[in-house]
């Protein structure tokens, strides 16, 4: 029975031991990661495509990307509501960003894919062409949209020198003209 005590006490200071050399690893890790961001600088941000212009968003409101299956749509909302998706019996809003910034008509494919935004209460999926994936631009790149009369503009936080399109998603999950709230019906 006694060895069988200290083996166990043994086995829970080889476990303690092991999780404190654990977080000596993380901390050291992320110690370097965030060395290595201060270094490169900059910020990441997710690509998609809306038509021939390539658009970027920072990851830190993306909370996902994907190609849906079905999107339902939803009677009696403006026009660049697309209609709603249902991501693990959660309900995201989807919108049609060409139509919304008044670049086209609108999109290009049936069947787009999403970038779903989330901060603060605020949440719902942009449809795109096509996503491109992830990529830092370092601080400093990105030049002043030049204003003009479309909408983009607003929502621009700049341009790249290879003409990525970067927008201010922040801006997009605070505005509310994306908010539909309206009840149909009548009141008793």
């Amino acid at each position: 029975m006694e060895s069988s005590t200290l083996d166990y006490l043994k086995k829970e200071s080889d476990r303690e031991l092991l999780r404190k050399r654990a977080k000596k690893m993380a901390l050291q890790t992320s110690l370097e990661n965030s060395a290595s961001e201060n270094v490169a600088g900059g910020s990441d941000y997710v690509f998609f495509r809306l038509g021939p212009d390539v658009y970027g968003l920072e990851t830190s409101i993306v909370k996902e990307v994907m190609i849906p299956e079905d999107i339902v749509a939803v009677p009696c909302t403006p026009d660049f509501h697309l209609g709603v998706l249902s991501v693990r019996g959660h309900l995201w809003a989807v919108i049609d960003m060409c139509k919304f910034l008044g670049i086209r008509e609108g999109l290009e494919f049936e069947n787009p894919g999403v970038v779903m935004l989330s901060g603060g209460e605020s949440e719902f999926c942009i449809a795109v062409d096509e996503i491109l994936g992830v990529s830092r631009i370092p601080e400093g790149e990105l030049k002043a949209l030049p204003k003009g009369d479309g909408r983009i503009s607003e929502y621009s936080l700049g341009v790249t020198d290879d003409r990525k399109i970067v927008l201010d998603g922040k801006a997009f999950l605070q505005d509310e003209s994306l908010i539909v709230n309206e009840f149909v019906g009548s009141d008793v």
